[in-house]
């Protein structure tokens, strides 16, 4: 009989197990005010209230059936005083086959902070670095955008977000963190704060409510775009219908976020290197192989322009782009003999059904039902 019961505890335990696991990923979940009582809780919370008219809550339906929740916050306005621009993650509007695709017939719905609820109408979509313009007829104040480049903000920060149930406002508190986004996408830096699926798309500010970028969930950390990225997006957008990405052939990352035992190597070379890309793999027969780009090759200028981290160097050091290709100068230092050589690389530029995918996670909707027949005896009679 104790068997009985410790296999059906056991079980509970289980079930228990994921039903967490389906909380923890619902369309729906919020994340903390963070009111701990402390000084610094205070001055978040007023923080996130100066600039809580600005943040909004937006949904997606098909078919009459909400498909997800992003939160989002307005990025500028249009000649039309009375219509917004809002800035929020495309994974909102993308495919639930998880191709670079607009889900059908997808209606948007946006949560202003005064409760009202009004039609949004997709303006932008970028499904390369996550991001989509949302329309939306009403006069919403401007956040104040901050534009840096690579690790440079090293003070608190908040990630904020609101809920679409209930309109909830959504605040968590913490620091710019040297580390790499588990997406893969070198321009993400990754910010201690806490977020949930919702909060995808809010804001990450400072606590003077300046705008550093805009925030993407993940399972055990939070990335986010710098909004030096997401104005260049907008800028190619306007100028050609689409964001202009170059494809080298290469990985690479910023020394800011190497370790040091890969650093240590750098120095000995070239002791005064402290900023730029490390290339960490070049992949056979691409432009850069062909051009002569190495693995443990760094990166230090393009077109010109001196690289101080992989957040901005994309969008802000491109070349001449010819039809299908686009030529890019860069210098790079060679660890293997110590020198400095200039090479060009004949990029080709991407398609969007080449573009990378970003693994966001699925939400769920409701709690599964999950029968369980209790073990013969397990409970005393």
């Amino acid at each position: 009989m104790l068997i009985g019961f410790l296999l059906t505890s056991y079980k509970l335990l289980i079930l228990d197990q994921r039903l967490t696991a389906e909380r923890d990923h619902s369309v729906e979940n919020t994340f903390g005010d963070s009111d701990d009582g402390s000084l610094e809780s205070l001055q978040a919370r007023k923080v996130a209230l100066l600039v809580s008219k600005s943040i909004t809550s937006l949904s997606s339906y098909a078919g009459g059936k909400r498909i997800r929740v992003c939160s989002g916050f307005v990025m500028c306005q249009t000649d039309n005083t009375d219509t917004s621009m809002i800035l929020t993650s495309a994974t909102l509007v993308r495919s639930l086959n998880g191709d670079n695709n607009v889900i059908p017939n997808v209606k948007v719905k946006v949560l202003l902070s005064d409760g009202h609820i009004t039609d949004g109408h997709i303006f932008l979509v970028d499904f390369h670095y996550n991001v989509a313009v949302v329309k939306v007829a009403a006069d919403l104040p401007l956040l104040e955008v901050i534009h840096l480049k690579g690790t440079t903000h090293n003070g608190a920060v908040l990630a904020l977000g609101r809920a679409y149930e209930g309109g909830n406002l959504m605040c968590s508190r913490g620091q710019v963190v040297n580390q790499t986004s588990t997406f893969g996408c070198s321009e993400l830096l990754v910010s201690s704060c806490k977020i949930s699926m919702a909060g995808s798309g809010g804001p990450l500010v400072n606590y003077n409510g300046q705008v550093l970028g805009i925030n993407f969930y993940e399972n055990n950390q939070t990335s986010h775009l710098p909004m030096l990225v997401v104005s260049s997006v907008m800028e190619q957008h306007k100028s050609f219908g689409k964001t202009i990405i170059p494809w080298l052939g290469l990985k690479y990352t910023s020394l800011h976020t190497m370790p040091l035992r890969v650093l240590e190597r750098i120095y000995q070379k070239f002791p005064d290197v402290d900023q730029g890309l490390y290339i960490s793999n070049v992949a056979k027969g691409s432009p850069a192989d062909v051009a002569g780009l190495c693995n443990d090759d760094v990166l230090v200028e393009c077109n010109g322009k001196v690289l101080s981290g992989a957040p901005e160097e994309h969008l802000e050091a491109f070349g001449d782009c010819a039809g299908e290709t686009m030529i890019v100068e860069v210098v790079i230092k060679r660890q293997r003999d110590g020198s400095t050589v200039s090479k060009t690389i004949a990029a080709e530029v991407l398609k969007e059904s080449h573009y990378n995918r970003w693994p966001a996670p699925m939400p769920s909707y409701k709690i599964p039902v999950i029968n369980i027949t209790p073990c013969r005896g397990a409970y005393p009679r």
